[in-house]
């Protein structure tokens, strides 16, 4: 007699991912105030001009210390000053080599590094090389799906001869348009610059709802290709940190990290999405973290990062967007078929993309008093003991449900048979 069950779809190895999104990073200068002067017309923005390469150096440190992940969105064509891998027009060519050598050797291994369109401020001419008198955000709204790919394709070259893979896209400020049309320019960027078929971007963010999940903008199962949708669950929070005099920046670390999550954890925007049932995605800016250089911003993600690992530990794995959007995809596209008898459980999943990890959590129709014997694609598997040493290709009995976690290829069913141990407690 067959018994009804179904597995359900679980956080990677049972842990919320959660990223960090730093908008607008580029070597040298300050994108706000090349943004405040090219696209707001201010002739002195009171934002300083530039960011030295110390900031850098002081970022790397601090990442490398947290482990923390998520996507770095260089400018590959600052504010219309040249390209990142050839030099900025006023700057010293020794210090931006620098800078990209540190994002090559400390970011890239941490978090995506992708393109904010080219150059953050007004839109480039790309035949003469020149600035448009309209701004990117503004003129992308106005162009149809074949001049949008060469755009974007055209910054992800940059990236790409830079040393820095583009994976992904940010828009700069808003997109008013055709979204879906959007993504498919963006992927076919990607399929044109780095042969890749999966591909996410940033566009949205949501500081109110719990559950803040990303969104598929493009998908074709047949041509395993997609393009997800990100969606930032935070506000910037430190933004106000660049103001002098304003009320943020006279608060201290331990205060605006509050905004985030509080001492206890009882508090603060991550506490609320914690209790929802998405990722969590917090976003800042480059120059937030700089704070016009008191450094007020940095600090607070310093004092963040830990209360989230003091608080939360193994209940959050922090995750480049790359991989918290290809579990995603999969997780809302693979096939999971499942069959139960007295004598065994059987779970089949079968995916139109690939992926690291896919966890599932298989409900037994019967009570398990010791552990079953869990074969994957035939093969026997040892469990782990315990919840936090699961991973990959590992299984953990969780009471009278086993929870899987598989590394799954497209196109190419994985199997888990789990055959319980002497009496399963049947009445």
């Amino acid at each position: 007699m067959p018994y009804e069950l179904q597995p359900t779809v679980e956080f990677p190895n049972l842990r919320r991912p959660i990223a960090l999104i730093v908008d607008d990073p580029a070597p040298c200068i300050n994108p706000l105030w090349f943004f405040r002067h090219q696209v707001d017309k201010q002739a002195e923005p009171a934002e300083v001009r530039t960011i030295p390469l110390e900031f850098m150096e002081s970022w790397c440190e601090f990442i490398g210390a947290a482990q923390i992940r998520g996507d770095f969105t260089v400018l590959p064509y600052p504010a219309g000053l040249g390209r990142i891998d050839q030099g900025l027009e006023g700057f010293d060519r020794t210090e931006v080599a620098r800078w990209v050598e540190l994002a090559q050797r400390y970011v890239a291994p941490q978090f995506d590094i992708h393109c904010e369109i080219l150059t953050h401020t007004n839109a480039l001419d790309l035949s003469t090389g020149s600035m448009l008198p309209i701004s990117e955000h503004g003129w992308t709204e106005l162009q149809d799906e074949v001049v949008l790919t060469d755009y974007f394709a055209a910054a992800m070259q940059i990236l790409k001869e830079t040393g820095l893979p583009n994976y992904g896209l940010t828009q700069p400020c808003t997109y008013v348009g055709d979204e879906s049309m959007y993504a498919r320019a963006i992927l076919a960027a990607e399929k044109r610059v780095n042969k890749r078929k999966v591909t996410h971007n940033l566009l949205h963010m949501d500081s109110h709802s719990r559950n803040v999940p990303p969104r598929i903008t493009h998908c074709d199962l047949d041509a395993g290709e997609a393009v997800v949708s990100v969606w930032a669950a935070t506000g910037d929070y430190i933004w106000g940190t660049q103001e002098h005099g304003s009320e943020r920046a006279s608060l201290t670390p331990r205060q605006i990290a509050d905004l985030y999550l509080t001492e206890d954890g009882s508090g603060g925007r991550l506490a609320e999405l914690m209790g929802g049932t998405s990722p969590i995605v917090l976003i800042t800016h480059w120059q937030s973290l700089f704070s016009n250089g008191t450094r007020l911003g940095l600090e607070t993600y310093k004092e963040v990062t830990r209360r989230i690992r003091t608080l939360w530990g193994d209940q959050v794995t922090w995750s480049k967007i790359s991989e918290l959007t290809e579990r995603y995809l999969v997780s809302r596209t693979a096939k999971i078929e499942s069959e139960s008898t007295r004598a065994q459980v059987s779970v089949k999943v079968t995916s139109p993309f690939s992926v690291d990890v896919l966890t599932l959590a298989v409900p037994m129709p019967w009570p398990l008093f010791e552990a079953p014997t869990v074969r994957f694609d035939g093969v026997p598997v040892e469990g782990v003991q315990r919840k936090q040493d699961l991973k990959a290709e590992t299984w953990w009995m969780d009471g009278s449900t086993i929870v899987v976690s598989l590394g799954v290829v497209r196109n190419i069913t994985r199997e888990v048979v789990i055959t319980p141990n002497g009496d399963p407690g049947l009445a």
